[in-house]
């Protein structure tokens, strides 16, 4: 599959929006249960374990008391060891996907304390497609023709367009999922455009940056990389941001415009909820090649239950997919939001991790 450098030089004209915050409050709600659901911890690290408020107390209390019996009040480092009662539960979104064999990306998936007493929630059969349109708001035209598809189709807003917040609010009435798409260094000539991720930017100012591009796309649940070929394959400059995504309780796509990025490794280590992409739709912009890659998904659906998709809103794009969801409903196919498949490949990969430990 050839490697994708899309360079979106198309400027928006400065299209505006009366977008109400009214979707706003489901879609928090939305983010909330996503992020429970995606919380990270180390299942190498050893057990431990849970003790109720009052036994806590009570036992610090009584060491307290013993050491300044027989140490004269000796200073003292109390470890505790508790745990985050924040524990994920699988069954916080509808039980979507299938049961495939492990997929070449799943050892991108950092792992996820599972509840065994939820782990039924991966018993669907349905294969899904999480489809991702790249680019919102560089062409006024095409990235309505995108607000207009099915709310299940995830958009990615570039944050150096003209009216980026208002794209992403307008997506958000729509009922699309919201993602920043992150302006990143190429290898190349091509331009990624202001405010972009650069290798030879000091970490405070790169971080800034990504600060500030969250800003312009309000209620992004996650990111991925416009460009990026030059910027993913440095783990240093990846490391840099890893910790903010984290913090922000982001979620990150990587959209392999390399095969050298190290991107999803260095999220993961950072405890980033990560995937990479699987299909770019319309490297080729012929009609034709559209289609056979749209077919190439629905086979990859099939055979690895889950698979994530990124296309463009372009002409050719735009008009093979105003029917394909009904089209993928018919082979059996559902398409869902990238966090709904992100959340399906976690429990997909953390089952079969189950089974092969005989629980």
């Amino acid at each position: 599959m050839r490697l994708h450098t899309d360079d979106s030089g198309a400027r928006e004209s400065g299209a505006q929006f009366d977008g109400s915050s009214a979707f706003d409050q489901n879609h928090q709600e939305r983010l909330e249960n996503v992020r429970a659901l995606l919380s990270v911890v180390s299942m190498e690290a050893p057990p431990r374990r849970r003790f109720g408020r009052f036994a806590w107390i009570g036992g610090f209390a009584g060491v307290l008391a013993l050491l300044a019996a027989f140490a004269n009040f000796a200073p003292v480092r109390a470890i505790a060891g508790g745990q985050s009662s924040n524990a994920p539960v699988l069954s916080a979104l509808s039980p979507i996907g299938q049961s495939p064999m492990p997929s070449a990306s799943a050892s991108y998936l950092p792992p996820i304390n599972v509840n065994t007493a939820t782990i039924n929630t991966a018993t669907a059969k349905t294969p899904i497609i999480a489809l991702m349109i790249d680019d919102v708001g560089a062409s006024p035209q095409w990235s309505q023709a995108a607000l207009a598809l099915p709310a299940n189709v995830t958009l990615s807003v570039l944050p150096n367009t003209p009216a980026a917040p208002q794209w992403a609010d307008r997506a958000k009435q729509n009922g699309h999922e919201v993602w920043l798409h992150m302006p990143m260094e190429p290898l190349g000539l091509e331009n990624p455009g202001a405010g972009a991720l650069l290798n030879a930017l000091p970490a405070k100012r790169n971080q800034r940056r990504l600060e500030q591009a969250l800003a312009r796309v309000p209620g992004a649940l996650g990111i991925n990389n416009h460009m990026g070929s030059r910027f993913t394959s440095c783990k240093k400059c990846v490391a840099n941001i890893a910790a903010m995504v984290g913090d922000h309780g982001l979620l990150f796509l990587d959209s392999m415009t390399s095969t050298s990025s190290k991107a999803a490794n260095i999220m993961q280590q950072a405890g980033v909820p990560v995937v990479r992409r699987d299909v770019f739709l319309d490297d080729d912009n012929a009609a034709p090649a559209i289609v056979r890659q749209m077919r190439l998904a629905e086979q990859m659906a099939r055979d690895e239950g889950v698979v994530f998709v990124i296309a463009h809103p372009r002409p050719n794009t735009m008009k093979a997919l105003q029917n394909w969801q009904n089209e993928l409903a018919e082979a059996g196919i559902e398409m869902a939001p990238m966090s709904v498949a992100i959340a399906r490949k976690y429990a997909l990969q953390r089952e079969e991790e189950l089974l092969s430990a005989g629980l």
